[in-house]
C-alpha cells in the first residue's frame, strides 16, 4: 500500500516524573517490532523536558540527531567543546560520528518542548559535528521550507544522508503540493497541530502518513495547521 496512517493514539508512551514523552517508533522501553522506523529515518521523539531538569552526558555515534525546539529552551553541552542555548523556533544538528558525549536540558525558567529526530546516516564514523539555526524569521506559510538536507539546498543544514524534512504552516482552506521525491525514497507527513488531508486520509495533531510510492499528492488544510514533512531513503 502506498498511503499508510498512523494515528497519534497509536504512539509509545514514556513518564518519567521530569520527562513526558511520546515515540512514533520503537526507543528505549517502548518496542514495537512493527514500528522500527522508516527508511533511514529512526526516531520521531515528542518530548516536554521539565524546567531545570534534562539528560545527564550520555554518549551517540553513527546517527545524525535533529532537535526541533518549540516551546522554551534546551541547553547543550558536549564533549566536542560545544555549548548552546537552542530556544523555540530554533532547530540544533549533532552529527554523532565516530562518537560523542552530550547533555541537555530545559532552562531553569520553563518547561522546553521539542521533536528530538535520528536519521542513520549514509556514512558510519567521521568527526562529530554541531550546528544551530533560527528559523523563526523564514516565511512558512502556505509553502514547505528546508530545514535539513544532504546538499544544503535553501540554505538548510547540512546532514550526513541524502535526506530532507520540511516543514509549513497552511492556512485552513489552503492547499499545497507535496514535494516529489527520487526513486527509493519515501515520504512521511506529521501533524504537528491542525488538521489536514491527503487524498483519501485525514490526519489530526500529532498524526503520521507514510508514502512509499512516486505518485504526486496535494495536502488541503482543514484548519490552520503545522506540518512536517520527511523525505528519506527507503534502503
Amino acid at each position: 500500500m502506498a498511503l499508510t496512517l498512523h494515528r497519534s493514539s497509536e504512539r509509545g508512551i514514556a513518564e518519567h516524573g521530569w520527562l513526558h514523552s511520546r515515540f512514533s517508533f520503537s526507543f528505549a522501553e517502548y518496542h514495537n517490532p512493527f514500528r522500527m522506523g522508516f527508511g533511514a529515518l529512526r526516531v520521531i521523539n515528542d518530548d516536554i523536558v521539565e524546567a531545570g531538569k534534562g539528560f545527564g552526558m550520555h554518549p551517540h555515534r553513527n546517527m545524525e540527531i535533529i532537535s526541533i525546539v518549540t516551546k522554551g529552551a534546551l541547553e547543550h553541552r558536549d564533549s566536542e567543546g560545544n555549548h548552546g542555548i537552542i530556544k523555540a523556533g530554533e532547530i540544533q544538528y549533532m552529527s554523532a560520528g565516530s562518537g560523542v558525549f552530550h547533555s541537555e536540558h530545559a532552562t531553569a525558567d520553563s518547561d522546553a518542548a521539542l521533536f528530538q529526530i535520528w536519521i542513520h546516516p549514509s556514512q558510519n564514523g567521521g568527526s562529530p559535528r554541531y550546528e544551530q539555526r533560527s528559523f523563526i524569521h523564514h516565511d512558512q506559510q502556505n509553502r514547505w521550507i528546508t530545514l535539513i538536507s544532504g546538499d544544503g539546498m535553501d540554505d538548510s543544514i547540512v546532514i550526513k544522508q541524502d535526506a530532507a524534512i520540511y516543514s509549513t504552516e497552511i492556512t485552513e482552506g489552503t492547499t499545497v503540493a507535496i514535494p516529489n521525491v527520487a526513486s527509493g525514497h519515501g515520504r512521511l507527513i506529521f501533524v504537528i497541530e491542525g488538521k489536514i488531508s491527503i487524498d483519501t486520509q485525514t490526519l489530526e495533531a500529532r498524526d503520521e502518513l507514510q508514502i512509499t510510492d512516486e505518485e504526486e499528492y496535494t495536502l488541503l488544510a482543514h484548519s490552520d495547521s503545522k506540518v512536517l514533512l520527511f523525505d528519506v531513503p527507503m534502503h
